[in-house]
């Protein structure tokens, strides 16, 4: 293989690792936009200033054993158009779908499945 053909390779390899870092991103500034952050907290962590007064607390992003609807970013994509059932999220009906991914991809990005959310 020419050092063409490896540095192509390389770089279509990297793509969608920086594709997903970009939607991450912008799924990161959804999130503070559209006020997540009131209950999950700026890091996701459950922690919002309203996080104290609701019944059911808040997720912790990091650990994916709190997804009640699963942890995969298309069950979290699901969570944010429905809210949950019986509990404090709403349903974010008025975010694109492009939106509702953006954000999920950031979530999933916070996931620490080896430690169960715990640092």
């Amino acid at each position: 293989m020419s050092h063409f053909a490896s540095v192509l390779l390389l770089l279509a390899a990297a793509a969608p690792a920086a594709a997903c870092a970009s939607q991450a991103r912008r799924g990161q500034q959804l999130y503070a936009e559209r006020g997540c952050a009131v209950c999950h907290g700026p890091g996701g962590r459950g922690d919002g200033p309203s996080a104290k007064r609701l019944d059911l607390p808040p997720r912790d992003f990091a650990n994916v054993r709190a997804y009640r609807q699963g942890s995969a970013r298309s069950d979290v994509v699901a969570s944010i158009r429905r809210g949950t059932p019986g509990g404090a999220m709403p349903a974010f009906r008025d975010l694109s779908d492009a939106e509702a991914d953006d954000i999920a991809a950031w979530i999933v990005s916070l996931q620490q499945p080896g430690s169960g959310g715990q640092p």
